[in-house]
């Protein structure tokens, strides 16, 4: 068996902290090669004090704990960076990714060799209307994109080496990994395993913060939104001239008056509301690239049990 990371990220989690430690404990034992890295997500409850409760405990539990909240799949990504063993296995802190079928992951990777293990639901994880909104988007993604999501994958995944070094040297501020682990090429294989309930709490990742992730990874990995907003400029042009047309006809060879300019004007609203829909477009890209070059930290580490990369750890005090 090769050594593996337990990266669990973790949001105001204090109450399932402890059930999924014992959890884990069931699972793996006392083996040394296992690791366990709880990455905190900023939480304002008592996670971090949790956590390190464990640390005293076994000393293979490990924590980053962020400045604020940045995130769910930064967390993850966080956790990849830190991650000094063979294999990594991502999971969630509320207990429905059950850890008794970390096995059939870690069996599923010996047996395919493939460079990412994806656990994929069984069943409909959720309400009628997220459901078919997640397979809409799963099939739009892969149509506008070229990248194949796994319809109903989870972040229950694990990795070897070679995807943990490359998902860690890729720069993204908004990191949408689902999307990234095809586009690079990395393998994969799929494990089945049945959601659990979740144990305590809301869940953190609502449909708004879902939503505003897909947006973001339509802009990252498609150029259809450009395309489309180039396509309703040129049809808007070609409308323009064909009603100009239109209008000089009737003026030069008949003697019909030119009806008032209600007309006209609602056309040039239209033309003038494709246009801020395109600029729009083009400024939130030019954000995106902003964002980037200004070469801020994607995450700021306030405290940690593990030493980390230096520019995302907070500055020192003078």
């Amino acid at each position: 068996m090769k050594s593996c990371t337990l990266i669990i990220p973790c949001f105001n989690e204090e109450r399932n902290i402890e059930p999924l430690f014992d959890a884990i404990i069931e699972v793996i034992g006392d083996d040394p090669d296992w690791r366990i890295l709880f990455v905190d997500d900023g939480s304002t409850d008592h996670t971090v004090d949790l956590v390190k409760a464990l640390r005293g405990r076994d000393s293979r539990v490990d924590y980053l704990s962020f400045l604020r909240n940045y995130g769910h799949q930064k967390a993850i990504l966080a956790g990849l960076r830190n991650c000094r063993t063979d294999l990594a296995l991502t999971m969630d802190a509320d207990l429905q990714h059950p850890p008794r079928f970390i096995p059939d992951l870690v069996q599923e990777y010996e047996r395919s060799n493939t460079h990412v293990v994806v656990a994929r639901r069984r069943g409909r994880q959720s309400g009628l209307i997220k459901h078919m909104v997640s397979k809409i988007f799963y099939r739009t993604f892969a149509a506008l994109t070229g990248v194949a999501i796994i319809p109903d994958a989870s972040d229950f995944r694990l990795y070897d080496r070679t995807a943990i070094d490359v998902l860690s040297s890729v720069v993204e501020r908004e990191p949408f990994l689902r999307g990234l682990i095809p586009s690079l090429g990395l393998s994969m294989s799929v494990v089945p395993y049945q959601i659990a309930p979740r144990l305590h709490e809301h869940p953190s990742y609502t449909f708004r913060r879902s939503a505003t992730m897909g947006a973001r990874a339509f802009l990252r990995f498609s150029d259809a939104p450009a395309k489309v907003g180039f396509a309703l400029g040129v049809l808007g042009v070609v409308l323009s001239c064909a009603q100009g047309a239109h209008y000089l006809y009737l003026r030069i060879f008949t003697d019909s008056l030119i009806p008032g300019q209600a007309d006209l004007m609602v056309f040039l609203s239209l033309i003038a509301s494709l246009m801020i829909l395109l600029m729009s477009l083009i400024l939130r890209l030019l954000g995106e690239i902003n964002e980037t070059l200004r070469g801020q930290p994607v995450y700021i580490v306030a405290e940690s049990s593990v030493d980390f990369e230096t520019e995302t750890r907070r500055p020192e005090q003078s």
